[in-house]
């Protein structure tokens, strides 16, 4: 059963919910009124990220480097908030460490940004599926 939208058919509606949803892992959703999709989603993703700065170091989410690590930055990034943070605490004068616990790291980080961003296509779909609910019972 699809839950019917609070904002109806107005795109500001879908924009707000899109940027809540990159801003913060879940509140997307939350917003949209599907609150334990919302809670999944933002214990998952933060578990993730929280559990890849602690194997790294903040370090990890860093802006600077070569190709390879601004992708990677990229993808971290789509977690948000935390994300943004992170960068900002970064000191330049401090070398990244190296080790399997670093990589680890990145990769956990990187995969909570890519999760998020498959989190905020979700919202996409859902007000897809309202759309098609509200025109079939018509």
């Amino acid at each position: 059963m699809v839950k019917a939208s609070i904002g109806g058919n107005d795109p500001r509606y879908l924009q707000l919910a899109l940027v809540l949803a990159w801003l913060i892992p879940g509140a997307g959703h939350w917003y949209m009124g599907h609150r334990g999709r919302a809670v999944a989603i933002c214990l998952g993703i933060s578990a993730a990220f929280l559990l890849g700065v602690v194997l790294g170091g903040i370090e990890v989410i860093d802006p600077r480097g070569d190709f390879f690590a601004k992708i990677r930055f990229c993808a971290q990034v789509m977690c948000g908030l935390p994300a943004l943070a992170g960068a900002l605490m970064q000191n330049p004068n401090m070398a990244m460490g190296v080790g399997r616990a670093v990589d680890l790291a990145q990769v956990y980080t990187g995969v909570a940004g890519l999760l998020n961003l498959l989190c905020i296509m979700d919202i996409l779909t859902i007000k897809v599926a309202t759309k098609k609910a509200a025109t079939s019972s018509i």
